[in-house]
């Protein structure tokens, strides 16, 4: 079930090459690490809509790596854009995160990088820490055998980050921790004032 809302001008980093960790698991599929690394995981099938909106591979909870569990990974964007926030989906495992990503100008740039706090609440948490918001809820979580467990709602939560003045971005950099679990990562682009957010199905 998707909850949240992500910007209608937002631009979806792709995350697929540096995706490292499987925290999604389909019904009887063979359990991976999933967000804890002793392989508790969000159950695919309650993603919906979010699968697709994330990103995510078509045989997400296969075993197909499906998010970041940062390790300092450096995210080049290709091309460069000028920014005025950045929207983060995710969720901590083993507690709370509040961790920095580094956004860049890119190879040759010169201006120096930006720092974009991310606060995400634990993916077993059952209301948001921070200022993070829901964007995604299931009602059961897979325990570590790949059971259905019904006393637990894993979470995806949605940290929105602001900035004053909008400035040129071609290079995320990911903080280490490999417990900040990244599953989807939005730029969005300047100007963009006065547009309204848009709830996906």
């Amino acid at each position: 079930m998707t909850l949240s809302t992500i910007p209608a001008d937002a631009v979806r980093v792709d995350l697929g090459p540096h995706r490292n960790n499987a925290a999604f698991l389909a019904p009887g599929a063979e359990p991976a690490d999933g967000f804890d690394g002793f392989g508790r995981a969000y159950p695919a099938a309650e993603l919906g809509g979010a699968a697709a909106l994330l990103g995510l591979p078509d045989d997400v909870g296969h075993g197909a790596l499906d998010n970041i569990a940062c390790e300092g990974q450096v995210l080049d964007l290709g091309d460069v854009l000028t920014v005025r926030g950045i929207d983060v989906v995710g969720a901590g495992s083993g507690g709370t995160v509040s961790e920095t990503l580094l956004l860049g100008p890119g190879p040759g740039g010169t201006a120096p990088a930006i720092e974009a706090r991310v606060e995400l609440s634990d993916f077993l948490s059952r209301r948001p820490v921070f200022d993070d918001t829901c964007f995604a809820r299931s009602p059961y979580l897979y325990d570590v055998g790949g059971r259905p467990e019904t006393g637990a709602e894993p979470r995806l939560w949605r940290s929105a980050v602001r900035f004053a003045e909008p400035f040129p971005c071609g290079r995320i950099t990911l903080p280490v921790n490999p417990d900040l679990h990244i599953v989807g990562i939005w730029l969005l682009p300047a100007p963009a004032a006065g547009r309204d957010e848009v709830t996906h199905p």
